[in-house]
């Protein structure tokens, strides 16, 4: 038997160029985003060559002149970033572009076992994902006696609880309750640990 649903947090982008003022400068503004746990990184540069000078406004009231700057930005914002170039020639151009650092959530079905036994006999013996994919550093799983107390957490990948406490003892024959978040979602539900 399996268990659950649980929201799933992607980042998507629209990049959307503004302006580009007429020189003879032949670039384009790029983007590049990564979402965090918490937050997006967005990484930023132009395409264009010869350029001596970058003056990038990040849309916050965060500055740069690196050719090639990386800054953070929360979900739900509305990265609006601008750069003025200067080539060797001494052409001044005005780039912009608007992307929304905008959350999606989608559903995706997890498969969680409900039962699991940590006997040494290759089958069956961790509590993990039964999908296969990879979940990235933001996922958790947290396991729970009956009496509330945290036994076990594992956070990335790796989520496998192989029976043990933080202690490294054996847990006792019985009912778990578990927590996996990733992403901003959560999913809660019982195993059943039989020894």
């Amino acid at each position: 038997m399996l268990n659950g649903h649980l929201r799933i947090k992607f980042f998507t982008a629209l990049i959307v160029l503004l302006h580009s003022s007429a020189s003879a400068q032949e670039g384009m503004l790029v983007a590049r985003f990564e979402p965090g746990c918490e937050l997006v990184n967005a990484y930023f540069g132009y395409s264009g060559n010869d350029i001596v000078s970058y003056a990038w406004d990040l849309g916050d009231g965060s500055t740069s002149t690196l050719a090639s700057p990386m800054h953070v930005y929360p979900y739900g914002t509305i990265i609006s970033v601008s750069l003025t170039t200067v080539d060797s020639n001494g052409e001044t151009a005005m780039h912009s572009a608007v992307f929304p650092a905008q959350e999606q959530l989608e559903f995706s079905q997890i498969e969680m076992p409900n039962i699991f036994t940590p006997n040494g006999d290759g089958h069956n013996d961790v509590f993990t994902l039964l999908n296969e994919r990879s979940l990235g550093p933001c996922a958790q799983l947290s396991v729970f006696n009956r009496y509330g107390q945290r036994i076990f957490e594992s956070v990335g990948n790796n989520l496998r609880w192989d029976g043990r406490s933080f202690a490294g003892e054996e847990a006792t024959a019985g009912v778990y309750f578990y927590v996996f978040t990733w992403g901003g979602g959560s999913l809660s539900s019982t195993v059943t640990l039989v020894r």
